[in-house]
């Protein structure tokens, strides 16, 4: 019996154990509190996609079915989340419910703790908070994709782990930081090797793009380095992604220095920036670097300035090729659609990456969406958006679309990027489907696939 029973709802990608969850399960764990952690989105994925996961976990020997195997499953995927949604927006319950409620009752816990960190979590949590309210079981939740839905239906919402801690009346606390990955079923995940998640400061420490709400204006703080590495060996394990949204130089570069002795295989994100040179990269890939996902956003330096990215496209050429020599793999992501973003520089952006499709191994498009509380939104005109449009939704907060003065429209930039489909496809060293299974690409790297 657990007096905390952490719960991860579905519906994300399967690859690897929840950070969230992790952080939660070994802070408690080492404040002496009974906590037992349920990872129910790899319980549904496993049940429900049994011959996905029976491929994902042995992919590299039938890689040259990858591409369609992989494509199937999102396609499948997204088409079940979907109809999954609508189930719970209509008040009934999704597929596997009781399955995935049992799994919670059996436990019999004091409290059940939520970790929402995506929008496509909350209408499953939804059903099963309410499920639990029905049954006079008390809730808890947290994450950045908490909203208001799930604030009324649950009892308490806490910030983070401190809070959760207190909420346990724990005062005082220990300060050991290492992740304990044993309360997880580690077989169970759609890759073939577990590649852990791991976190090396709060935030973002340049958050000044002006699209971004992710560092959520938090002060940017390093964690030390020692419990990362102490988490690592423990665990046994030989991947790790750092799932940072961007790391200063120096700071990489101590990473790097705790990273090689330990004989692994890394993977992290980063901003193409000049002080990342081919001597950085030498240091890396000797570190066990093996990928890293850029945020290049556009090939425009307007639109790049526009953003405050802090980046032109030349000095992005430049990273991207020194990473390239250094043995790195490079995933670009991309933004189309960016207000006042013309046509002329939706084709500069693909010229860029035409140019660059030596250095480019993966490329990820989307197109750019308005979110609340970013620089876009708080200040509209300085960047041509003449109207804001906010819609409604039952379980969501607000969809949120706009109107610009001058520019590609978001619909526009959709599609473009359907009409260059082909072209950005044709850049593409590793199937495209790694954008969302980033883990086996990493592994894939690795191994050199």
């Amino acid at each position: 019996m657990a007096n905390i029973l952490l719960i991860y709802p579905p519906f994300c990608t399967p690859a690897s154990p929840p950070y969230s969850l992790a952080k939660l399960y070994s802070v408690l764990k080492a404040n002496n509190v009974a906590v037992k952690a349920l990872d129910l989105n790899m319980e549904f994925h496993k049940r429900k996609y049994p011959a996905f996961q029976k491929y994902f976990k042995e992919f590299q020997k039938q890689y040259e079915k990858y591409a369609e195997v992989s494509a199937d499953y999102l396609r499948i995927t997204k088409e079940d989340y979907a109809s999954n949604n609508r189930m719970v927006s209509a008040g009934n319950n999704p597929e596997l419910f009781d399955e995935m409620l049992s799994l919670i009752l059996n436990e019999k816990p004091l409290f059940v703790a939520f970790s929402i960190v995506y929008s496509s979590q909350v209408f499953y949590a939804f059903a099963l908070l309410k499920a639990l309210k029905e049954k006079g079981i008390k809730t808890v939740i947290g994450g950045p994709a908490v909203n208001t839905a799930l604030k009324d239906i649950s009892d308490f919402h806490l910030n983070n782990e401190a809070e959760l801690l207190a909420f346990c009346g724990k005062k005082e606390h220990s300060k050991n930081d290492a992740l304990d990955f044993t309360g997880f079923s580690l077989t169970d995940y759609f890759t073939p090797s577990i590649v852990l998640p791991m976190k090396t400061s709060s935030t973002c420490y340049y958050q000044q793009c002006a699209f971004c709400t992710h560092h959520g204006k938090q002060k940017y703080l390093e964690f030390p380095l020692s419990p990362i590495a102490e988490s690592i060996t423990n665990s046994k394990q030989q991947y790790v992604f750092l799932i940072d949204d961007m790391i200063p130089k120096n700071r990489i570069l101590d990473i790097a220095a705790a990273f090689k002795p330990m004989n692994i295989s890394w993977m992290c994100q980063l901003k193409p920036s000049a002080e990342y040179d081919a001597e950085t990269f030498k240091i890396l890939y000797g570190s066990g670097l093996k990928a890293v996902v850029w945020g290049v956003e556009s090939g425009s330096d307007r639109v790049l300035k526009l953003m405050k990215k802090g980046t032109s496209a030349k000095e992005v050429e430049s990273v991207l090729k020194a990473a390239h020599d250094s043995g790195i793999k490079n995933v670009a992501y991309i933004m189309f659609g960016f207000p006042t973003e013309t046509k002329d520089e939706f084709l500069e952006t693909i010229e860029f990456l035409k140019k660059n499709s030596e250095s480019i191994d993966l490329v990820s498009t989307a197109v750019f969406g308005l979110q609340k509380a970013t620089e876009v939104y708080e200040n509209p005109s300085e960047f041509g958006i003449t109207k804001i449009i906010e819609k409604q939704r039952l379980l969501l907060d607000p969809s949120v679309k706009y109107e610009a003065s001058k520019g590609l429209s978001q619909q526009d930039a959709e599609e473009m990027r359907q009409n260059y489909k082909k072209t950005l496809e044709k850049l593409n060293k590793y199937p495209k489907a790694m954008n969302f299974f980033r883990e086996h690409m990493l592994i894939a790297s690795a191994k050199d696939i």
